[in-house]
């Protein structure tokens, strides 16, 4: 699993445009996003399309609205630009492991865990990532931009945390402690 959320060494930008246009609202998918501040982290859930008809997974963006366009041979073609976290379309996983249930206060910095989440309209999602905490603040913790424990206890829209490897006995990317983000 650890090797599987580091990600490809390049992305398929191609490919991810043709998978994307496939996709239909309600349909579970699995993508694999990256970014400085949560690391890399997979989203399994059920397509949603908004308004613009981008297409959002677990309430991220993964796909802008669809474009018609013509293949080489001058077929006509819907593609959907990945957006610039998303490391991977379709995300597939074939290995095994096996997550132990953890306490979210239980949860530490650098831990790769498994956690299910419910929030309309996005209905039940699963991210696995890195657990990041906060800079001076060892409790708030998330993994993806989706909160796990705050101060004020497990998150609500938290379902349950699994443990896969705690850190330093996995291979995924640790991302620094998050710190505040500065708007110009």
């Amino acid at each position: 699993m650890d090797t599987f959320i580091k990600g490809p060494s390049k992305r398929d930008v191609a490919g991810m445009k043709a998978a994307f246009a496939l996709v239909g609202s309600t349909e579970v998918v699995s993508v694999l996003f990256k970014n400085a501040r949560y690391g890399n982290f997979l989203v399994t859930g059920a397509a949603h399309l908004t308004v613009l008809d981008d297409l959002m997974v677990g309430g991220l963006n993964a796909a802008a609205a669809a474009k018609a366009t013509k293949s080489a041979e001058g077929e006509p073609l819907r593609q959907r630009q990945p957006d610039s976290d998303v490391r991977a379309f379709p995300a597939v996983f074939e290995g095994d492991f096996d997550p132990t249930p953890i306490a979210a206060d239980k949860v530490a910095h650098g831990d790769l865990v498994v956690a299910s989440f419910t929030q309309a309209p996005y209905g039940d999602f699963v991210v696995t990532g890195v657990a990041t905490a906060a800079e001076g603040d060892a409790a708030y913790l998330m993994v993806g931009p989706w909160i796990l424990h705050s101060a004020d206890g497990p998150a609500p829209r938290l379902n349950e945390v699994e443990l896969v490897a705690a850190a330093g006995g996995h291979i995924a990317p640790v991302p620094p402690r998050r710190g505040q983000v500065d708007f110009e």
